[in-house]
């Protein structure tokens, strides 16, 4: 579908042929300054229209052959190759619409070949849509215009499965605003029935009883409140933590492509950690001072609105602050958000690659760029309290002075007996309930503040978007045929990586992947398992379009074998049915055999139950490919894959590990990509990819043969080998 573009009709032409499809506004002039240059694109002919509205130049659909975007230092170029097979540079840009040039080529060749245009000309997101700020990141949010209100119920979305306690917790706040406003009460009923008039000691020994019964009552109904906050803030953390990490584990591929392990694992732990801290002690907090205020207010308003309406005098002046001073400080505590995420990405890397950090003894320099990342986190977390603390003492200054008024404003009116001293106390005992919690009003909205920028940052991941497991699609039980038409893709679509390949693979073949690190084998790989999807043209399972089969259903049918096998922290066994989680232990025994595994399982002190450590650290290189074979052949996959199977190891280990590959490729399409070509001698056919295209495709012998691409690559692998060979004589 075509997004973004302008689309509009050339003045004096109201013929559909001559409708703009494409309209983009290149940032280079002609002579390589910057200027304004547009690229033009009808259904007919490709233009390059100049500032000026001169047509620089023009060539018509029908001529041209393909187009591409050439990398060139801080920009790009757009060419296009005519029929001829002339290469023509057209128009000239700049790096931040290179994605958007990209996307211009592709319509062009779709348009070149007959084809609908299809393109996305949306550009990544830099800047708020709404106040014109900066991201913090491409695509994010904006910690300016994050709306707390709606956030806040969003979070409190989450006490639907709860109703009954979220009620419960409710009524006991009003019962505890009720116990709490008896007290001053009772103080003014002593002092106007006992010290100053009657001085009738029953009465105060009744008052006490009273009061002794209120406190009591209170102690327990605290006690019962702390419990059901307890239990409702450990179920909603635990229930955003899930969602969160559900979220992550349904992501699409490309999501983590942009985003660090660090920044993604600080939102599940971190922020999901300030939202229980808000909820456990800030807005049990909120809600009974909440109550509180409210209540006193009407108590106050009955016993002397005049005294009332003078003490809350000042309070028009903290609201104003908090509402001037709310937005610049929740940005600040947004920003510290972000140090922590960077510095829990610095920490899990320095610590997953403890190994390689000693053995190129860079300790002192990865303290360095700890220390980097502390003293960022350090000054951010300086800089949004201290604004904080700053504002927050303003604002303590005008809630005391309600006080202040109290006695002056109050005792002038006791003095005049406009009010008893029973209430005057009753009104500065209240007063004293009132200050507690306006007082903590700071930590309050700090709480506030960085639970809800934690909570923006959890809802935009489990907002992004999923793989396409919710679109459903048809249960196909895969006979094996796997075909690539015209499939063109790029993880940055300015930087393509497959141009249009087009093969088939029949049920049982095994076809053999080969070229130069970025050629596009393991791209290839990842779009077989659907990890990414093409740009352009379709990727056919059994003749089916495989966007239409469901996800998991395919994916359970596909098996891997990777370069570097990832084990999890478990038992041998527990790893080998990984894919099949309820097989029986003689089925993980024959998967275990067949892949050469068996012996030096039972080497070990407990055999299948043998812990491994975390990514099978206790196990050497060989064994964990082997591990990984097992849980491939026990998985039983359709089509299996194998990356790099036998690559960093030694002769006898390859040769085990060759054997078990024989046994797992029989009666399954097999796509494998190998380190040392000679290992593909038995595949039945070799696809040899160069720059994302297929230049040659036979057997071994037959490439060999042809003394091409194939050729000059295991000759090349060959004189390597002689010379590692020759070194370590």
């Amino acid at each position: 579908m075509l997004k973004g573009e302008i689309v509009q009709t050339i003045e004096g032409e109201d013929t559909p042929q001559e409708r703009l499809l494409i309209h983009l506004e290149g940032d280079f002039a002609a002579d390589g300054q910057f200027g304004k240059r547009f690229l033009e694109v009808t259904a007919t002919d490709v233009r390059v229209r100049e500032a000026d509205g001169v047509v620089s130049f023009h060539i018509p659909i029908a001529e041209i052959k393909s187009a591409r975007n050439e990398p060139l230092v801080g920009g790009g170029q757009l060419e296009i190759t005519t029929r001829d097979g002339e290469v023509v540079p057209i128009i000239t840009y700049s790096l931040t619409l290179a994605s958007r040039f990209s996307e211009a080529a592709r319509g062009i060749e779709q348009l070149a070949r007959g084809e609908p245009l299809q393109i996305n000309l949306e550009q990544k997101r830099l800047r708020c849509a709404k106040c014109g700020r900066l991201l913090p990141e491409v695509d994010g949010i904006c910690p300016a215009c994050i709306h707390r209100g709606r956030t806040l119920r969003r979070v409190a979305s989450y006490l639907r499965p709860y109703r009954l306690q979220a009620v419960g917790l409710a009524l006991l706040g009003v019962l505890t605003t009720t116990l709490n406003l008896v007290p001053p009460k009772l103080q003014a009923l002593i002092i106007d029935h006992v010290f100053s008039t009657h001085r009738n000691y029953t009465f105060l020994l009744e008052m006490a009883g009273i009061w002794l019964g209120v406190v009591v009552a209170a102690t327990f109904v605290q006690i019962l409140n702390g419990r059901l906050i307890a239990y409702l803030a450990g179920h909603i953390a635990a229930d955003l933590r899930a969602a969160v990490y559900r979220a992550v584990e349904f992501l699409q591929v490309s999501y983590f492509d942009k985003k660090q392990v660090g920044a993604i694992v600080s939102r599940i732990t971190q922020d999901t950690d300030r939202i229980w801290g808000f909820l456990v002690d800030g807005m049990p907090f909120l809600i009974a001072n909440a109550l509180m205020l409210l209540g006193i207010a009407c108590v106050l308003l009955w016993i002397n609105w005049r005294l009332t309406l003078a003490i809350l005098a000042p309070m028009p002046i903290v609201v104003i602050l908090s509402a001037v001073f709310w937005k610049p400080i929740s940005q600040m505590f947004f920003r510290v958000g972000q140090k922590w995420a960077r510095f829990h990405t610095h920490l899990n890397e320095s610590i997953s690659g403890i190994r390689i950090v000693k053995a190129f003894t860079r300790e002192n320099t990865e303290f360095a760029k700890f220390q980097a990342c502390n003293r960022e986190l350090r000054d951010a977390g300086i800089q949004a309290d201290t604004r904080w603390y700053t504002v927050f003492g303003a604002m303590t200054f005008f809630i005391a002075s309600g006080g202040l008024i109290n006695w002056v404003y109050g005792g002038w009116m006791v003095y005049r007996g406009q009010m008893s001293l029973g209430n005057f106390v009753m009104v500065n005992s209240l007063l004293g309930l009132v200050y507690g919690p306006l007082m903590w009003f700071g930590d309050l909205n700090q709480w506030f503040t960085r639970a809800m920028a934690g909570a923006e940052r959890i809802f935009e991941v489990i907002d992004a978007e999923p793989e396409p497991h919710a679109r459903g699609g048809i249960r196909h039980a895969i006979v094996g045929e796997v075909a690539f038409c015209d499939v063109r893709f790029g993880y940055d679509k300015s930087n393509p990586v497959l141009k249009g390949l087009t093969f088939t693979a029949k049920p049982g073949e095994m076809i053999g992947l080969v070229g130069k690190s970025g050629a596009g084998k393991s791209t290839t790989i990842n779009l077989i398992c659907r990890f990414y999807e093409p740009d352009a043209g379709v990727i056919r399972i059994d003749g089916i379009d495989y966007r239409e089969i469901a996800l998991e259903d395919l994916r359970r049918q596909i098996g891997i074998v990777p370069q570097e096998p990832f084990l999890f922290h478990g038992t041998i066994a527990e790893n080998i049915s990984y894919g099949r989680p309820d097989a029986r232990f003689e089925e993980i025994v024959e998967a275990a055999k067949a892949a050469n595994a068996h012996q030096f399982i039972l080497a070990k002190p407990d055999g299948y139950d043998t812990v491994i450590g975390e990514r099978g650290t206790k196990l050497s290189g060989g064994e964990r490919q082997r591990i990984a074979i097992a849980r491939a052949i026990l998985h039983d996959p359709r089509i299996l894959i194998l990356d790099e199977a036998t690559s960093s190891v030694d002769v006898e280990t390859e040769k085990q590990i060759q054997e078990a590959l024989q046994r797992l490729v029989k009666g399954r399409t097999t796509f494998a990509i190998a380190h040392r070509l000679s290992t593909l001698r038995n595949a039945d056919r070799l696809i040899v990819l160069e720059k994302g295209e297929i230049v040659e495709t036979g057997t071994h012998a037959e490439l060999m043969e042809r003394q091409g691409v194939f050729y000059n690559l295991v000759q090349t692998q060959s004189q390597v080998t002689q010379i590692i060979e020759i070194g370590t004589v």
